[in-house]
């Protein structure tokens, strides 16, 4: 086990150190901004001199080995636009980020997981036509389209829930349904569910659990869901850092003050270090979130081991 960490560790870094030269490469391809910063009047000296006060006079190779040593260093560099360090604006907006993914993961596998179940139990019934609808719908609708749906229904017409921005609870609600019902989440669940269950309950365990009487719910909700969840779990560990790198749609819909916004501002200003630090921190993210999900394995399934 501990090789295997130290591996998936050392994995981690050189993909860590890709992602690093691959963001910086293509945030720089966008363009200057010197010409967001500057006005269109703006003479060559002073073009000049604030390219040597933002470090943007050096070689490209220059910049990139700076900008390593720094993030070796946990500095993620000052940003271009407010002159703020990106770990500071990080900070800030991260937990919100987080807050939203969170609840959009939990309110979807509070409804794929019963309906993932029921729809294996009952193929080809009800539950099972449901599932199936549910999860086209969430695989076919525009989050950005939903969002501006549920913003006119329950905030214009209704009245019953901000249309937008942080505050209380009911401030989460419309962005979380958007996010966790609407952005693939649902949909990817309740199919891995419902077909991982399907295989689960035609193994010989189940049919042998069947013989001695064991109670049909305590089959499905005890011995099947427990081998069936494994594939799923993969995919939230997998999708985790899709959304958290796809909420800028959701974020911008409902003016939510997460990361995916302040990746959208950054990239409208050509602003090079808070898109580096955002892309970077969420490549962490998923890297610690896939490895958490590989350990995991060992706990719901005793045959899975390490070398």
């Amino acid at each position: 086990m501990k090789r295997y960490i130290l591996s998936r560790v050392g994995q981690g870094l050189a993909t860590l150190l890709v992602v690093s030269l691959f963001v910086f490469v293509m945030v720089r391809m966008t363009g200057s901004p010197l010409d967001m910063l500057l006005p269109v009047e703006a003479t060559p000296e002073m073009r000049a001199q604030a390219a040597e006060e933002l470090a943007l006079d050096r070689p490209v190779v220059v910049q990139y080995f700076v900008f390593l040593g720094n993030l070796l260093q946990g500095d993620l560099g000052t940003s271009i636009r407010t002159r703020l360090p990106v770990t500071e604006l990080l900070a800030d907006r991260l937990p919100n980020t987080l807050q939203l993914v969170g609840a959009s993961i939990v309110l979807a596998l509070l409804i794929a997981v019963p309906l993932g179940v029921a729809a294996a139990l009952g193929r080809g019934g009800f539950w099972d036509g449901l599932a199936r609808a549910m999860a086209l719908l969430g695989q076919s609708i525009p989050s950005f389209w939903v969002g501006i749906v549920l913003i006119a229904i329950f905030s214009g017409v209704l009245g019953w829930l901000p249309a937008g921005r942080q505050g209380g609870p009911e401030h989460l609600v419309l962005p979380a349904v958007t996010l966790g019902l609407f952005g693939f989440m649902l949909s990817g669940v309740l199919r891995l569910l419902r077909g991982s269950m399907i295989d689960v309950l035609d193994g010989d365990f189940i049919r042998f659990a069947r013989i001695k009487g064991v109670p049909e719910r305590r089959i499905a909700w005890h011995h099947a869901l427990s081998n069936a969840l494994i594939p799923v779990i993969t995919f939230i560990g997998f999708y985790f850092g899709i959304m958290m790198s796809g909420t800028v749609v959701v974020e911008t819909v409902f003016a939510w003050p997460g990361v995916g916004r302040l990746a959208y501002e950054a990239v409208q200003w050509r602003d090079y270090p808070v898109v580096q630090g955002v892309v970077i921190v969420i490549a962490l993210i998923t890297i610690l979130a896939n490895l958490a999900v590989d350990l995991l394995y060992c706990y719901l399934d005793p045959r899975i081991r390490y070398g």
